[in-house]
């Protein structure tokens, strides 16, 4: 996860932006720079496990020989801040009810923090925190040099407890005696030299992490992310929320260049599809430590469980089966032609193993529709083996391996690589999976004593996972219902164009697009006021987007024009025998892709 941070980045001293979809690993991260986590990782920093990690970390100037130098304040926005917005108040009070409880609850987390670093109690050793001479300049009371932990702690303490009863009071409160506070004050706090332990600094560098940022209103976020900018203290904040908390025309821009807000946004997803192979060997990394520490069962990696191939013996029989009925639908659409002779010699003369060789077979299918389809077919000038050689290609070797798979019901979900892409970049995702693999791989240990999970079975549990996903998008997306027609009208489609005969878009459609301009329609405000219906589309679209349902490309170019791509989340494309490559995908216009999302997607004879 520390590959997210550039080489060089200066993280101790401004706001940095985590977003992410839900379950992408944004918490584990923030929880790594808490001092219960950083003591920890000190303590057993000559673990083979950890060693790595304690490199980075202290590469980073957050750990070293001597113990954590960095003290890091974990605060969830996730509890009962947003109820702030419905009392009856102006939003200048309520703003100073926000920033309140905000301060308190900082300033507490702050101090149990600072005696965790030091392994001291809480609240037993409250005395030994002192503030030092950096001005703080709200509230001057308690915020002044020379302050103890236990003012400090009795004035957030009251705070916390007045503007929880304001919120209790549903805003009958009296209004003059409002508590509260005018900004983020608390961020004083994390100056270097303001918070003293035994009368030293506290650490080397202060961070505030502040999680689940989401769960403020538009207007709180907004009001926030401002405050911390501006105020411009020198301290590091970080912050982590799901894109639920963009709206959708911040949601719809997702993908463009760094820096769109902030100089130091980081989008989760957006990295590992940048750094697909950094993604699977972290993924693996997890999957084999937990395999690894399994109590019922040993193994010594995930990969060691799963079969990967589909050449061992007992496929043999399955594969020699297709070639017969592949070979005969071959000779029945070119009878009377003598145009493939050469291509069909070719493929009865080959050798290699059954797998190989029924591949070969429905390669060559494919490339008898292309040329039939071709028009100089008419000409029936004799196609060379050398022909064949040149039209086939590892793409459409691609197409026909799922063309095999889907017709003769043989698995095509199944390994360690396919395991990581079905994550589409989202860590639960893959635990998810993961999980429920290496649970079969250990009910069979237990009453066979296999350990090995064949590839049928892994191909049945991803199917079964990917109708489980599915069926969760109308509770866990907003416009649920409607994000799950217009997906499902995107995977049929797919579908379609995907199994065509000529396997024109090999190895096969796992998306559409939008034009930029229609992307750029959808964020305009006097163009969905004019036009109602595309503003529920925007919405729909930005609420798969946030979910991670759909994966967007900006600016992508092709036929002369740039394009927003939109692909599946791979998990959806096993729900309809998609393959999991990128790079396939069709141009559709917002009138269908309206259509689509409110009556479904119409099955079309022929697709050209």
């Amino acid at each position: 996860m520390l590959d997210l941070f550039p080489e060089g980045t200066q993280l101790w001293d401004k706001l940095q932006i985590f977003r992410s979809a839900p379950g992408a690993g944004k918490s584990s991260l923030l929880r790594l720079f808490t001092p219960s986590v950083l003591i920890t990782l000190h303590a057993f920093r000559r673990s083979e496990d950890l060693k790595e990690l304690y490199q980075r970390m202290s590469e980073m100037g957050v750990v070293d020989e001597d113990g954590p130098r960095l003290l890091g304040i974990f605060h969830s926005c996730a509890r009962n801040y947003a109820t702030l917005e419905e009392l009856e108040f102006d939003s200048a009070r309520k703003e100073r009810l926000l920033f309140g409880l905000l301060n308190a609850r900082v300033t507490l987390a702050t101090l149990r923090s600072a005696l965790a670093l030091y392994k001291l109690d809480y609240p037993s050793d409250l005395a030994r925190i002192t503030l030092g001479s950096r001005p703080i300049q709200e509230p001057a009371s308690v915020f002044t040099p020379g302050s103890t932990g236990v003012e400090l702690n009795r004035w957030a303490t009251e705070l916390e407890g007045q503007v929880c009863d304001a919120i209790d009071s549903f805003g009958s409160a009296d209004v003059k005696g409002l508590p509260g506070n005018e900004t983020f004050s608390s961020l004083g706090l994390l100056q270097k030299e303001s918070l003293l332990v035994d009368g030293k600094p506290a650490a080397q560098h202060l961070l505030l992490l502040l999680d689940d940022v989401h769960h403020l209103t538009h207007r709180q976020r907004s009001r926030v992310l401002k405050v911390v900018t501006d105020l411009r203290t020198g301290v590091g904040v970080w912050l982590a929320e799901r894109f639920e908390a963009l709206a959708p025309d911040e949601m719809l821009a997702t993908g463009t260049a760094e820096g769109r807000d902030y100089e130091s946004e980081i989008l989760l997803e957006r990295y590992w599809r940048d750094h697909p192979r950094k993604f699977e060997t972290l993924m693996m990394n997890v999957a084999d430590r937990r395999a690894s520490a399994a109590i019922n069962v040993e193994v010594s990696s995930l990969d060691s469980c799963l079969q990967t191939s589909l050449d061992g013996g007992e496929w043999v029989e399955r594969y020699e089966k297709t070639i017969p009925v592949i070979k005969d639908r071959i000779l029945n659409v070119i009878a009377g032609r003598y145009l493939f002779d050469a291509w069909v010699g070719k493929q009865e003369r080959a050798i290699g193993t059954a797998r190989d060789r029924a591949l070969n077979w429905r390669t060559l299918e494919i490339l008898v529709h292309r040329e039939i389809r071709r028009e100089q077919a008419a000409f029936d000038f004799p196609l060379s083996e050398s022909a064949f050689e040149e039209r086939s290609d590892s793409q459409l070797r691609a197409a026909a391996e799922l063309f095999l798979a889907q017709e003769f019901s043989l698995p095509y979900y199944f390994g360690t690589r396919k395991l990581a892409s079905l994550a589409s970049w989202n860590i639960e995702q893959f635990m998810r999976l993961a999980g429920d693999e290496f649970e079969e791989v250990v009910s069979s240990y237990i009453v066979q004593r296999a350990a090995t999970l064949d590839a049928a079975r892994q191909d049945a549990l991803l199917h079964a996972a990917s109708t489980s996903f599915r069926s969760e998008i109308p509770r866990r997306a907003r416009n649920g219902e409607r994000v799950q027609k217009l997906l499902d009208s995107i995977g049929q489609y797919c579908r379609q164009r995907t199994y065509e005969p000529t396997a024109s878009y090999d190895p096969g459609v796992t998306g559409i697009a939008i034009s930029m301009r229609d992307r750029e329609s959808l964020q305009d405000r006097d163009f969905l006021q004019r036009n109602p219906e595309y503003m529920t589309l925007a919405e729909v679209l930005a609420a798969a987007i946030a979910n991670n349902l759909l994966e967007p490309r900006l600016d992508y170019k092709v036929k002369g024009s740039t394009w927003m791509v939109l692909n599946l989340n791979r998990l959806l494309c096993v729900n309809f025998d998609l393959p999991l490559h990128y790079g396939g995908f069709k141009e559709q216009h917002l009138r269908d892709l309206y259509l689509w999302m409110t009556t479904g997607y119409k099955h079309k004879a022929a697709l050209v």
